[in-house]
């Protein structure tokens, strides 16, 4: 059994340790502890320390806060590596349990945690914060009332749900989130087409062929009829792209509009990481508004 006496004055054998940043929603929080650094108590061979952490004004004054958990020692960087990727499954799962809202700071690293070298001396660091503000005088948010409220004899329920999606994820810090919404947006707007008619008999054909398969799994034979009667309808895909063409979106653009569908995809059925979404979802951002305003014409 490792002495927590030894990780701590032992730096030569314990080498690594694992920072893991995040923030609490108002919903969370601590109750028993002041705005100091605290350790956690638990059996394993590892210390557990809670520092607070200076976060954003706006988030602060929303009743959130910011934490940095630190975790040592290990004696190599790839346990630490693991020891942070465990740590911070505990900590989600802690708080999906209760329904507490939590971010963790992740933005193009592979991990959610980050691996120091305890023999290394502290460096400087510095820390700062920026919010870019938007405010308009009444009279002209009248006239945007006033001129908008002329677009559209009726409102498309589709129209009013893409924009709501778009206009909520400003509310997202995290980016991963943000591209889900922004993407979530578009196809909203994209409705599919009944490609049925121009199938003729292939989709009864393929029926046929699953309906005489040797296949026993009666759950599996309906599944695949099942995605055989989605090929009646446009894809979400090809549905996204004639939406963007017919909105005279440019053929670079819509490309790049793939890219991020593929992009969604790969972190919500494949799980992936994705770096650098912040530039994605700006550009993103810009198509999906010349989007609006070509259908507001």
């Amino acid at each position: 059994m490792i002495k927590k006496t030894d990780i701590c004055n032992k730096t030569n054998v314990y080498s690594w340790g694992v920072k893991i940043d995040f923030i609490i929603n108002s919903r969370g929080g601590f109750f028993d502890v002041d705005e100091t650094s605290f350790s956690l108590l638990w059996h394993h061979d590892l210390i557990l320390t809670v520092e607070p952490r200076k976060i954003h004004p706006q988030l602060s004054d929303a009743g959130a806060k910011g934490f940095r958990l630190v975790i040592n020692a290990t004696d190599t960087a790839s346990e630490a590596e693991n020891v942070g990727a465990k740590v911070a499954y505990a900590l989600l799962d802690f708080c999906i349990q209760r329904r507490w809202g939590v971010e963790l700071s992740w933005p193009d690293s592979p991990l959610p945690c980050r691996v120091i070298d305890r023999t290394t001396g502290p460096g400087i660091t510095c820390q700062a914060f920026a919010t870019a503000i938007g405010h308009v005088k009444v009279s002209e948010f009248a006239n945007a009332l006033e001129s908008s409220f002329s677009h559209h004899k009726k409102i498309p329920y589709s129209l009013l749900l893409s924009m709501e999606l778009y206009a909520s994820s400003h509310f997202e810090n995290n980016q991963r989130s943000k591209l889900i919404m922004i993407m979530s947006s578009l196809e909203a707007l994209a409705g599919q087409k009944d490609l049925a008619d121009k199938l003729g008999t292939t989709i009864k054909d393929l029926k046929d062929v699953v309906k005489e398969s040797e296949i026993q799994d009666q759950r599996l034979k309906n599944s695949l009829m099942g995605q055989i009667e989605n090929f009646k309808r446009e894809s979400v895909r090809g549905a996204i792209r004639r939406l963007l063409k017919d909105s005279q979106i440019s053929e670079e653009d819509i490309t790049f509009v793939d890219q991020a569908y593929s992009a969604r995809s790969k972190i919500v059925h494949e799980g992936k990481r994705v770096p650098e979404l912040s530039i994605l979802n700006s550009k993103l951002e810009n198509i999906l508004i010349s989007v609006y305003k070509y259908i507001s014409s």
